[in-house]
Formats: C-alpha cells, structure tokens, sequence
C-alpha cells in the first residue's frame, strides 16, 4: 500500500514538473512575443508621425494654394465684370456715334442739294457740305474701327470668364479653354480635405503606436513577474561570476578585467560594473560595444544606494533579478542582475551587478 501511495505521488510530481515546463515555455513565447511587439510598436508611432506631420504640411500648403485660387478667381471676376461693363458702354457709344455720323452725312447731302439750287451763292455751301460728308465719313470709319476692337475685347472677357469659371457668360463652355480656375479651385478643396484626413489618420495612428507600446510593456512586465529560463541563465552567469577571485581581490583593475571579459562573452549583457557595501560604485562602466550609459561613459562614484537592485541583493545571499524595465540608453526591455560578493566570514566586499537585454536573453 505504501509503494503504491509512493508511485502515485511520484506520477503526481512528475506530472507537476512537465506542467511547469510547458507553462515556462508558452510564457517564454509569450515573453519573444510581447518584446517583437514592443519593438513594432515604436516603428509604427514613428512612420505614423512622419505620416501625420507631411499630411498637415500638404494641407497646409493646398490651404495656402486654394487660397490664392480664390483670389484670384475673384480678382479675375472682378476684372472680367469690369471689362464686360466697359465694353457694353463703349458699344453703346460707338452706337451713338454712328448714329450721329449717318445723320450728319444725310445733312452733308441735303446741304449739298441745298447749295446747288443756290448756284453762285451756294458754293460756300457746297465745299462745306462736302467738308461735313467727309467728316462723317472718318466717324464712322471710327466708329466702325471700334466696333472691331470692342468685339475682340468682348471676346476676350468671355473667354476670360470662362476659365474663371463665371457662371451667366451667355456662352457655352470652348474645350479648348481648359477646366478653369474654378475646377481647380474645386481640385484643391479636395486635396485639402484629403490631406486633413490623412493627417488625422496619421493621428489615430501615431496614439494606437503608443498605445501599443503601453500594452507591451504592461505585457511584458506582467510576463516578467515569473522566473523564466531566461532569468535562470542570467542568475547562473552572476552567480558564477561573484565568486571570481579577481572580483573579490579588491583591486579595481582585476574586478574590470574579469567584468569585461563577463560582458565579451555574453551577447546579451550590456553593461556590468561593482559597488562597495554604501552603493558607491568602485568599478568603471563595464560595457559592451556601441553601448552608451545616459549618465555618460563612467560610473566611478555614482552612489546607487537606492536603486531596487542594490537593495534587494543586500537582503539576499542569492542572486536578485529585479523588475524589466525600458533601457534609457536603448530603449530596449532590460533587467539587472546583482549579488553580494567577496565574502570575509559573514560580511560581502560589495555589489556586483549587470544590465541584461531581455530580448537577447529570450534569444
């Protein structure tokens, strides 16, 4: 009875340990997952912004042209009413004017009848009877010349009108004039409604990027709450590495030799450095290639006393993981590592820890 009680708890914890695997896996996939999206997240916010800010430069310059399309049509409006008054005046005149010259030639010819029947005494009136019919004549040669040019220049201010896009011009519309001003006009209404959507589009973009960001990092954090493989992997690389007798000899260049060689052969440690017991750091930044620390390239002399990671590995003889976070020199998901060092009986030498990338730990 008692074997079979025996097998059945050890079906039990074997069960148990699969299902731990299993769950460490699928929350790992989650956790590759969730950092892919962190990762779009920003580049699309980005696109959304070069988006939004090109759409508002469009509109902005389709307003400004739109604009002066509407001057201009009304400009051209104007001056076409103007020429359409002054033309119909001009005919008015020139109606008149011809008017009076016929008039004036009929009187020349009666004049001149007038002056015959007079004999000797008429020829005074004969040469200005012909004097009058000649100057009738000119007038209404002119009158006739103006005729033409007010004409063309009707024409003109009817064709004028038409580009505008005048409406009442008593003529229809020549395919050879063009769409018109007003056409355009309308054309960059339209541009301008277009760009403003797409500006706003951009907007609504731009907000779902950092709402996706938010998301992730809520994700990620929450993912982050478990002790992964990953975290398993950085803890063992510390664990290992706080026992090194060059980290514990207390000389600040061997502790820098052995921490760049740490950082050298694990692609996924960005930065690496050790502080005494007060959380003053003893060591230069310790880093990897093209990493840059957004406190400048060293740390000699910074007090962290009060950061979570310093204080958590002085509560434990353990290695202490501490939250992920964003790096502000990357941006990237990180957590730090640390751990008590250098033992002399019951009491540590310092704090060693390292900045690891999330994402290279997941692989």
């Amino acid at each position: 009875m008692g074997n079979r009680e025996l097998a059945i708890f050890d079906d039990d914890l074997d069960g148990a340990r699969r299902t731990q695997a299993v769950q460490g896996n699928a929350l790992e996939r989650i956790a590759q997952a969730t950092v892919g999206l962190s990762q779009v997240a920003p580049r699309l916010s980005e696109l959304a912004a070069g988006r939004q800010e090109e759409s508002e430069r469009q509109a902005a310059r389709a307003k400004d042209v739109s604009l002066l399309a509407r001057q201009m049509t009304s400009t051209l409006g104007q001056t076409v009413g103007v020429l359409r008054t002054a033309s119909t005046e001009i005919a008015d005149l020139t109606q008149a004017i011809r008017r009076i010259a016929d008039q004036t030639s009929l009187i020349a010819i009666n004049t001149g009848v007038a002056a015959a029947r007079a004999g000797v005494e008429g020829r005074v009136f004969t040469v200005l009877a012909q004097e009058i019919r000649a100057l009738s004549q000119n007038t209404a040669a002119a009158a006739r010349d103006v005729e033409g040019k007010i004409s063309k220049l009707q024409e003109s201010a009817e064709r004028t009108a038409r580009v505008v896009g005048l409406e009442g011009t008593g003529s229809r519309k020549s395919t050879q004039d063009g769409p018109g001003l007003q056409w355009l006009l309308e054309r960059m209404v339209e541009a301008e409604e277009s760009a403003s959507r797409q500006a706003g589009e951009a907007r609504d973009l731009t907000t779902l990027g950092l709402r996706l960001r938010e998301l992730s990092e809520q994700m990620i954090q929450a993912v982050g709450t478990f002790r992964l493989d990953a975290h398993r992997r950085a803890e063992a690389l510390l664990d290992d590495l706080r026992h090194d007798p060059d980290l514990c000899s207390g000389d600040a260049a061997r502790q820098e030799r052995v921490l760049r060689a740490a950082v050298a052969g694990c692609p996924y440690v960005e930065l690496a450095y050790a502080t005494d017991m007060e959380g003053i750091q003893v060591t230069e930044n310790i880093a990897r290639e093209a990493f840059s620390a957004t406190y400048g390239d060293s740390g000699a002399g910074k007090d962290w006393s009060e950061r979570p990671w310093f204080v958590g590995a002085r509560r434990t003889r353990d290695v202490f993981s501490s939250d992920i976070y964003r790096s502000a020199a990357t941006d990237e998901f990180c957590l730090t590592v640390s751990a008590t060092f250098g033992y002399q009986g019951r009491t540590p030498m310092g704090v060693v820890a390292m900045d690891v990338s999330f994402s290279q730990l997941l692989g």
